[in-house]
């Protein structure tokens, strides 16, 4: 008897499993676009209209900001683990499963950079600035200094939004597609060999 092997699509996990593991990618993802968003078009915005001098509403921004990378950095470790999931249990094509392990990686470099190499440098050049940054002449060094790295971590928070952006793109069009089902088909059974005609020729 020919051995029936087992089909990969046969191991797939139950669906209730899969589905948890799309709401954990869709909670991840509404994290990874949520705070920076609402961040960049709603609170810094009205922090520096509000608050009489940037000095203050850069004060009141930092730990802000150094909280939305925290947010930022876990959902995008959540999304390189999910997507890889998701990619592996929809079966893909290449280029969607590539896109949705590796932009994760790039948003989350995007929120380190954020957090240790521009938030520091802001936070000390404005208190070893030699007195209010808006008292200082637009040439001054510190005040050039600090409006390019305000520059780039707008920059980068943007980069974090576009990246969760396309994360999200992808895995619709992969969601969009029908699962491959958890249980595979019985083999056909085989039909019976047809009896060969008997050779009259003889009688």
């Amino acid at each position: 008897m020919a051995r029936i092997e087992s089909s990969p699509v046969s191991r797939l996990p139950s669906p209730a499993l899969r589905s948890l593991v799309v709401t954990l990618h869709l909670f991840a993802l509404t994290l990874a676009v949520g705070p920076p968003l609402f961040f960049g078009a709603a609170v810094a915005p009205a922090v520096f209209r509000i608050l009489p001098t940037r000095d203050m509403a850069g004060a009141l921004q930092s730990p802000i900001l150094t909280r939305a990378c925290w947010f930022a950095e876990a959902s995008f470790a959540v999304l390189f683990l999910t997507s890889w999931l998701i990619g592996r249990w929809w079966q893909a094509p290449r280029l969607s499963r590539s896109l949705m392990t590796r932009a994760p990686i790039l948003g989350m470099i995007s929120a380190v950079v954020i957090e240790k190499l521009l938030i520091p440098p802001i936070d000390r050049i404005r208190t070893e600035a030699p007195g209010l940054i808006d008292n200082l002449p637009a040439a001054d060094p510190s005040r050039a200094l600090l409006d390019r790295y305000h520059r780039l971590s707008t920059s980068f928070f943007a980069a974090e939004i576009a990246i969760a952006i396309v994360i999200l793109v992808v895995t619709a069009r992969v969601l969009a597609a029908p699962p491959p089902s958890a249980v595979s088909r019985a083999p056909s059974a085989a039909r019976p060999p047809v009896p060969k005609l008997l050779d009259l020729s003889d009688v």
